[in-house]
């Protein structure tokens, strides 16, 4: 039980609300175009929104006991440590400052805390071995929903990963990461009950709220916070507009337009009425060239969707998504086209301020990137 501000407790530091999405919470990073170093996209991604943008943060969300041996070979869904190093280091070839949530995917959870604490230590240690450190740690992804972690539990975990970091590594946590949902009131007070720390940072994902269209959802995670947030840093430490299910998962028809209309939402009013220190966004491209469908990505939240030429291979740029817009400058209350936006974008005109070019000399070259604009956003190098 939390009584009071313990002698060690974090302090938030000082950091203004993030007017645009900073961070980007994308698992597939490493394998875009099936692997980032020869991605196309990924030096679309690094030269417009890294170098020339405003992306400054990378999240990834890992099996928590990922540093186990496999027994008998692979884990249950194949590489997690392989996966993890290659994004680690390519978001530190980015220069992007790396935060990292734990959860499980194979139905195995800690038994004990101490379990947690042992496991979360080795990824850290592994983290620095390599040179890539971790700054920031969500103890646990969703624990109200795809983490599928009683309340007191998750808070177990959140008071070992506090201890383990303020105590040997330097890391800072993440309290909450909860999902909006109509029962995260009652989940969140006792989770809170269950702290012995007040936390400095709350990661909250949003979801409802932006397939909505209201604060409404957001506010029932807010009020709840100690002292209802004051003095505390809120991150929208996950959130996307849905091309095809609602926040309940059902299958529906937003299409371009409506994931266009919810993104914009989210930065026009959500953003800018809640003020959250920073957002990451998910995701951008899938994964080793896949096409998204709302048939196989059910979601289908990526704001790109790869070209195609003969035989599948890559053929010149992916095509940005309406929903793009609002991610690219992240100028709230203007629509796509105004500024800095790239005239792949099926929804805008012939002629705009920003434009990609692509050359290539023959099918398996890998296409070259000029950014051109009219000094209406930062340059592109």
């Amino acid at each position: 039980m939390f009584t009071g501000a313990p002698a060690r407790a974090a302090t938030p530091a000082a950091t203004a609300p993030t007017p645009y999405v900073d961070g980007i919470s994308d698992q597939s990073l490493p394998a875009w175009d099936g692997g980032f170093a020869g991605s196309y996209f990924g030096r679309l991604f690094a030269a417009v929104w890294v170098h020339g943008g405003h992306i400054r943060l990378a999240r990834y969300v890992v099996q928590w006991d990922v540093m186990r041996e496999p027994s008998g070979g692979a884990d249950a869904q194949g590489d997690y440590r392989e996966r993890l190093e290659a994004w680690l280091q390519d978001v530190a070839s980015l220069g992007l400052v790396a935060d990292v949530a734990l959860t499980s995917y194979d139905g195995i959870y800690p038994q004990s805390a101490g379990e947690y604490e042992a496991s979360l230590q080795q990824l850290l240690e592994r983290a620095r071995a390599m040179g890539r450190p971790l700054s920031y740690v969500e103890t646990w992804n969703e624990p109200n929903n795809q983490g599928a972690l009683p309340a007191v539990r998750a808070a177990q975990l959140t008071n070992a990963a506090h201890a383990l970091c303020v105590g040997v590594d330097g890391c800072r946590v993440v309290a909450g990461n909860l999902e909006d949902s109509p029962a995260v009131a009652g989940y969140e007070r006792e989770y809170e009950s269950g702290l012995d720390f007040s936390p400095a940072i709350w990661g909250v994902h949003p979801y409802y709220s932006v397939e909505q269209r209201s604060e409404a959802p957001f506010e029932r995670f807010q009020v709840n916070l100690p002292q209802g947030g004051a003095g505390a840093q809120i991150w929208f430490t996950e959130i996307a507009a849905r091309a095809c299910t609602d926040y309940g998962g059902r299958l529906v028809e937003n299409g371009v337009g409506g994931q266009a209309e919810r993104a914009a939402w989210l930065l026009d009013t959500l953003m800018r009425n809640r003020r959250p220190a920073h957002v990451f966004y998910n995701v951008f491209l899938l994964a080793d060239h896949r096409r998204s469908s709302c048939s196989s990505e059910h979601e289908d939240d990526a704001l790109y969707v790869p070209g195609a030429g003969p035989g599948g291979t890559p053929s010149g740029p992916d095509v940005p998504r309406a929903a793009a817009g609002y991610i690219w400058d992240g100028r709230a209350g203007e629509p796509p086209g105004v500024c800095g936006e790239p005239l792949a974008f099926e929804t805008l005109p012939a002629a705009g301020p920003r434009a990609i070019a692509w050359s290539t000399a023959g099918e398996a070259a890998q296409p070259a990137l000029t950014v051109l604009t009219d000094g209406c956003g930062a340059p592109g190098p």
